[in-house]
């Protein structure tokens, strides 16, 4: 009974150490990262590799691409329909049966800004300078005037027809 003991204890002891030896190799990678080393390798595989992922059609992936664009149109849809009716709640019934309200009128807020234009013109004090100055004169655009020809024998300055050809006798 005493073999039987020791060997339970032992292989306690052994899952405890195990256990520990997990943990200060957390730390070691921790202080490596920490100092900008790589990750330290585990001492022991920790765990069996993950299985191999199983394969799906081009024609599986299409369609499960379009259900899952008809499954977020659908949630699209309910978040605008549940928006609208929550800005319609919102509103009183008498304001959502009615005509919108009338804008304020414009003459009592032209009255109060008339005295201001007259008495400072627009541009502010440099606008006074400039309203004193007379006017610049304004400049015309110039016709563009046809270039003469060099290989003819130049027109006569009157403007009329011109020259008729020398008659031979």
């Amino acid at each position: 009974m005493t073999q039987i003991a020791d060997a339970d204890i032992l292989a306690a002891a052994l899952v405890g150490y195990q256990e520990k030896l997990k943990e200060i190799d957390a730390r070691v990678a921790d202080l490596k990262r920490r100092l900008g080393g790589k990750p330290a390798a585990p001492s022991a595989p920790v765990a069996a590799p993950a299985p191999d992922k199983r394969a799906v059609s081009a024609k599986s992936r299409r369609r499960m691409a379009a259900a899952q664009r008809r499954r977020w149109a659908a949630v699209r849809k309910a978040a605008k329909a549940a928006k609208a009716a929550a800005a319609q709640a919102a509103k009183p019934a008498a304001v959502r049966k009615t005509a919108p309200p009338k804008p304020a009128p414009k003459r009592v807020v032209r009255k109060r800004a008339a005295p201001k234009a007259k008495a400072m013109p627009a541009g502010g004090p440099k606008g006074l300078a400039q309203a004193k100055r007379p006017a610049a004169p304004v400049k015309k655009a110039a016709v563009k005037q046809p270039a003469a020809k060099t290989a003819q024998p130049s027109q006569p300055a009157s403007g009329g027809a011109p020259p008729a050809p020398a008659a031979s006798a």
